[in-house]
């Protein structure tokens, strides 16, 4: 009778720890797709219903042979452009294979256009020239502080991009304290790259931390796509998650749509993991903007 009431306690247990990591493969793994809608006058008539897809922080990791469940699962979003906005590779445990096979069908589906996080900056400097001409080699638009315009018709749209070597700079020149920077180094850069630009043209921009918002806003900059914060990692309820990279301990800027002035900031929870091997309650990540002309 005692043997019979310890296997049922053995099975209970061994069921529950299985459901759990059943629950944390799941947490990990199964992408799903968020959806949002951004409209504004300054959205050309010709980019009405203009779909932009975002891939964040994939962090060197696997989803299906060949990234087949990333790519399938971006395709069915039938995106207009790409954007991914950083940490393509990881420095822990880094795969330039994982991280070429997503780029490679990605831009198999759309025009791709990339900018570096702080993983990439945080790999060899040569391996990573190298990688970056990979990337270009497969036709992606890598916009390290450059600018790039998107055609329909007789109209466009504009995308900057904000490379990683801006905002570390801006952290490096006054001692990379651990939330403190230069906004001015962020500022002139922006500025730079949309002095051209009219004020009643759209642009957006593509970056890889959210947590420099205040830096990024400016009249000119409409759309800004960023990452980085991996959802907070574990999100409980009327949290946006328990930790992330620059913000520390119970973050504001993690995940959704942020609003400061004439600018708006949509954030991606990202694909993968770095140092902290999982998430919880905390999907990976895929985000679509359709832009809707009005207001």
């Amino acid at each position: 009778m005692r043997i019979h009431k310890t296997m049922i306690k053995i099975l209970i247990v061994f069921s529950v720890l299985l459901a759990l990591a059943l629950f944390v493969y799941w947490n990990n793994k199964s992408l799903v797709v968020t959806e949002y809608q951004y409209q504004s006058k300054q959205v050309p008539k010709q980019f009405e219903g203009f779909r932009i897809t975002q891939i964040s922080d994939l962090q060197s990791e696997y989803f299906g042979q060949h990234q087949k469940k990333l790519l399938t699962k971006t395709a069915e979003t039938n995106p207009d452009i790409i954007v991914f906005t950083g940490d393509l590779l990881d420095r822990n445990h880094t795969s330039y294979e994982a991280s070429l096979e997503a780029i490679k069908g990605l831009a198999k589906i759309a025009p791709v256009y990339y900018v570096n996080g702080n993983h990439e900056l945080a790999l060899p400097e040569q391996r990573m020239k190298e990688f970056y001409d990979e990337l270009r080699q497969m036709g992606v638009n890598v916009l390290f502080d450059e600018t790039a315009a998107v055609t329909l018709g007789v109209q466009q749209i504009h995308l900057i991009g904000i490379s990683e070597y801006t905002l570390y700079a801006s952290k490096e020149s006054i001692g990379r304290t651990a939330t403190a920077y230069d906004p001015s180094v962020i500022n002139d850069v922006i500025d730079r790259l949309t002095e051209s630009i009219g004020e009643e043209e759209f642009v957006v921009m593509l970056t890889h931390e959210p947590q420099f918002f205040d830096a990024y806003t400016n009249d000119k900059v409409d759309l800004i796509f960023a990452g980085h914060a991996h959802g907070g990692q574990i999100r409980l309820p009327f949290t946006e998650g328990l930790f992330a990279p620059g913000q520390g301990t119970l973050p504001k800027l993690t995940s959704g749509v942020h609003k400061k002035s004439h600018t708006t900031m949509v954030i991606s929870r990202g694909l993968g993991n770095s140092v902290f091997p999982f998430r919880f309650m905390n999907r990976p990540e895929i985000v679509v903007v359709d832009l809707k002309r009005g207001l």
